[in-house]
């Protein structure tokens, strides 16, 4: 099994600067884990690494597509492991160093994901309702993790279970064990430091243009159906633009709704993963870099 190296953890928590510390140290290539660092445009709202921050260290999944576009977890499963092999044909170290928990379990788990299943049109006259007990009938176990509001959910399941294995027997059979040796670290760091860190960012972003950016890709209304203004940071400004709420509320917003996100993901990764819980000082990044030595000196099998 091939080594990875993976630093997750909540936003502003210091995972960008500590992969490229272990990038030099362990003779690493890094691999973006963020869902919005693809967009080639989004720089500032995205807090994306800039180039005097990289130091020199190859990067990959930045900058793949434009802001108009969409990006699925399949995608990014692609380009990972992708990357993962060409790194470490260059031997290597691959570091995936981001906080889109579900992203990266894709990637380093036996996650398969099928091509998109084409909505189809046939069930545009029936409801939510009608469309569930169809549903029921062919793979009732879906329903368990499909809510009845969810329209796209339910016309994809049933999609599926209409043309051939369902969804629930395509997830059960596989493992959802992981298919690399994984070194899995997450930033762990007292909640009141990590939303002061929040904030101060959050002011960073904003004396450095954040309302230029937004203003400039996402002032057309048609715009707010894309994917990219879906993220934190975008999303909040809908209000401002319908002009009904003020800039200190649309930042508050904003504020508001990372800190809520570093919790959901502190949660997720307590959660999903068995992992080496780092919290960042001298002594502790001593022990770090040892164990990541005995870890890449230990053979895999």
């Amino acid at each position: 099994m091939k080594k990875v190296l993976v630093i997750a953890g909540p936003t502003a928590s210091g995972k960008t600067a500590l992969s490229v510390k272990l990038a030099h140290y362990f003779d690493g290539e890094i691999i973006s884990g963020d869902s919005t660092q693809v967009y080639k445009e989004l720089e500032i709202g995205t807090a994306k690494i800039t180039e005097n921050e990289k130091e020199d260290i190859p990067h990959y999944g930045l900058d793949l597509i434009h802001y108009y576009e969409n990006y699925s977890v399949k995608d990014f499963q692609t380009m990972a492991r992708q990357s993962i092999d060409k790194i470490n044909a260059k031997q290597k170290l691959p570091i995936i160093a981001g906080g889109t928990g579900f992203y990266l379990k894709a990637c380093l788990y036996d996650y398969e994901f099928t091509n998109e299943v084409e909505e189809d049109n046939q069930f545009d006259e029936l409801s939510n309702e009608d469309i569930y007990e169809k549903l029921k009938q062919i793979d009732p176990k879906s329903l368990g993790k499909i809510h009845l509001n969810n329209r796209k959910r339910l016309i994809r399941a049933l999609n599926i279970g209409l043309k051939g294995q369902t969804k629930s027997e395509r997830e059960e059979a596989q493992e959802h064990k992981p298919i690399y040796d994984i070194f899995l670290i997450v930033t762990d760091i007292e909640k009141k430091i990590i939303d002061e860190r929040i904030e101060q960012r959050l002011n960073n972003m904003f004396e450095h243009g954040l309302m230029d950016e937004v203003i400039k890709y996402f002032s057309d209304p048609i715009s707010w159906n894309y994917q990219s203004f879906q993220a934190i940071g975008y999303k909040e400004w809908k209000d401002y633009f319908l002009n009904n709420v003020s800039l200190d509320e649309v930042k508050e917003r904003v504020l508001i709704s990372t800190r809520q996100y570093a919790k959901r993901q502190l949660t997720w990764f307590r959660h999903q993963f068995s992992a080496y819980w780092y919290k960042p000082n001298e002594e502790n990044e001593k022990l770090l870099l040892e164990d990541i030595k005995q870890w890449l000196n230990k053979e895999t099998t």
